[in-house]
């Protein structure tokens, strides 16, 4: 059994968490930028507030359940890959 082949399975599913919390980060500072150009009170301006609020709400609450419901996923693959074979 290849013990280096469980750690490798890791890297897309890091990657991606990695890849999702730079685009949100970079998304809601574009966003946070361009709505401090606009006139307050217009539909642009309550528009993009509306669109930060709801990316905000994505980072700060579904993406740690993300993150752990992931990294528990994998590690009980992991147990049950290195532990179902010795049961024989």
């Amino acid at each position: 059994m290849n013990k280096k082949g469980n750690v490798g399975q890791l890297f897309p599913t890091i990657l991606a968490l990695v890849l999702v919390g730079i685009l949100l980060g970079a998304g809601l500072m574009i966003l946070s930028k361009f709505q401090g150009t606009m006139t307050t009170d217009t539909v642009e301006y309550n528009a993009t507030g509306e669109a930060v609020s709801a990316l905000s709400d994505i980072a700060t609450d579904w993406l740690p359940i993300i993150v752990v419901v992931a990294v528990a996923g994998l590690v009980i693959y992991i147990l049950l890959k290195s532990f179902g074979g010795k049961a024989r």
